[in-house]
C-alpha cells in the first residue's frame, strides 16, 4: 500500500460526504451543483422506472454517497467499496454518453477512483 492512499481515499471519503447535500436540493457548493443533482434525481427516478419519487431518488441518492464517503474512509471496506463504486460509475459514464450528458462529472469520479485503488494497490 502506498503512504498516499490513506489521504487520498481519506479525502475522497470527505468530498463524497460534502457531495450528498445537492442530493436533496442544498445548494451546497452552488446552485449550479443543485441543479445538477436535481437532473441526477430525475434520471434515478426514471431508472427506478418511476417507483422513487424525485425526493426518494434524492435521499437515496444522498445516502449512498454518505455510505461510499463513509467507507472509502474505513481501511477494511475501502477496496471493496472502490470496486463497487467504480462499476456503478462506469455504467453511469456509459448511460451519461448515450444520453449526451455532462462528461466531465462522470470522468473526474472515474479518475479519483481509479487513483484512490492504483494507490492502493502499490
Amino acid at each position: 500500500m502506498h503512504p498516499l492512499s490513506d489521504y487520498a481515499s481519506a479525502t475522497f471519503g470527505a468530498l463524497c460526504i460534502a457531495s450528498a447535500p445537492p442530493f436533496v436540493g442544498i445548494p451546497f457548493p452552488s446552485r449550479a451543483a443543485a441543479a445538477y443533482y436535481a437532473d441526477k434525481n430525475r434520471w434515478m427516478s426514471q431508472l427506478s422506472g418511476g417507483r422513487l419519487t424525485l425526493r426518494q431518488a434524492g435521499y437515496a441518492g444522498a445516502l449512498l454517497r454518505l455510505a461510499v464517503g463513509a467507507c472509502c474512509v474505513y481501511p477494511p471496506t475501502r477496496v471493496p467499496t472502490l470496486l463497487l463504486n467504480g462499476a456503478v460509475v462506469a455504467r453511469g459514464t456509459v448511460v451519461a454518453f448515450r444520453d449526451a450528458g455532462p462528461m466531465m462529472p462522470q470522468w473526474g469520479m472515474l479518475g479519483a477512483v481509479g487513483v484512490c485503488l492504483l494507490l492502493e494497490l502499490l
